[in-house]
């Protein structure tokens, strides 16, 4: 049995306010395959909630919401 191994991608939605983090990891998430990661850098402090709810609600997995500074956070998504 061959594996194929995942791919982890970043999508950078600084600067972006509402709804715009949340339909750019939507598409983003769409063209991904299954196991494949992708990193979201956001600054808008909604998003830290909204990201992760609807990823969840899609049955993706949230492997991490990091706050990377003051007003910066990474949330690491992984696609089922």
């Amino acid at each position: 049995m061959v594996e194929k191994a995942m791919a982890k991608y970043s999508l950078d939605v600084t600067g972006e306010i509402c709804p715009y983090p949340l339909m750019l990891t939507k598409q983003k998430m769409g063209a991904l395959a299954s196991g494949d990661q992708l990193a979201v850098m956001v600054d808008y402090a909604k998003s830290v909630e909204d990201i992760p709810r609807w990823a969840k609600e899609e049955g993706y997995s949230v492997l991490a919401v990091l706050e990377v500074g003051r007003t910066q956070w990474e949330i690491v998504l992984e696609k089922a």
